[in-house]
């Protein structure tokens, strides 16, 4: 998809700092956007009811003409090209895992300098060109050996005995291997990556003030209260009892 992109024109690029609780909706953008992620923020963007999260992990791309909610939990710094195209080349948010999340913002960073030097359009167009051809080897069509161990962690995040081991039999590879492959493509831990996704999506369900606490865990995928309380704690700085998003 990536490959059919013709940039028209490079309108900015900058760094959007935000605050923990920022929640935002915009209608019909003015252009298409590649958001990344600096340190531990995350974004949750809702289009048509489709949720695309942005963080350390993910490059998104926004899309021109685009209405939709954006919600920040965690705060962070989120650095953002906005650009135009000859052509459409997309309705949708685009996610792409980074196997290596530093030197993109690295890229980013030398697009930034580069734009902010009058006269340089040749080496912003070469530059970003250059950010999008990485990207598109992140999107290669060769499935990843991790594919069958995402698919299960999303239909089984609520199952606490959920483990390296169990993920790595259905990859059919060793556990070594699995966690090695894992924390190179993604840049966390298979447990870190599960737990984070437990804590997120125990955030919405408090937030819907549906269930108790108990509950909650259960449905998260925790062993227990205890353990739920605790990581939520651990995570967010805040027990689940007192939590209310901003």
């Amino acid at each position: 998809m990536l490959e059919r992109i013709v940039v028209k024109e490079i309108k900015n690029a900058f760094v959007i700092p935000t605050k923990k609780g920022r929640y935002l909706e915009i209608t019909n953008r003015e252009s298409y956007a590649l958001s990344f992620c600096i340190g531990e923020g995350r974004i949750v963007y809702t289009k048509d009811g489709k949720t695309t999260v942005s963080d350390k992990n993910h490059a998104v791309i926004l899309p021109d003409g685009a209405s939709y909610s954006l919600r920040n939990d965690e705060g962070g710094d989120f650095p953002i090209i906005n650009f135009r195209t000859a052509e459409p080349f997309t309705e949708d948010f685009i996610s792409i895992p980074l196997s290596a999340p530093d030197g993109y913002i690295d890229d980013f960073k030398k697009i930034e300098r580069i734009y902010s030097i009058e006269g340089e359009g040749t080496k912003l167009f070469s530059a970003f060109y250059a950010l999008l051809c990485r990207l598109m080897r992140e999107m290669e069509t060769k499935p990843s050996v991790l594919n069958p161990a995402m698919e299960y962690i999303v239909k089984h995040i609520s199952d606490p005995e959920l483990s390296n081991t169990k993920l790595a039999e259905i990859c059919n590879v060793s556990e070594v291997y699995f966690r090695k492959t894992f924390k190179k493509k993604y840049g966390i831990s298979p447990k870190q990556y599960i737990l984070n996704m437990r804590i997120s999506k125990a955030k919405e369900l408090l937030a819907e003030g549906l269930c108790g606490v108990s509950r909650v865990a259960e449905l998260c995928g925790f062993s227990s209260t205890y353990h739920f309380s605790r990581s939520f704690k651990a995570i967010t700085g805040n027990v689940p009892s007192n939590y209310k998003p901003k």
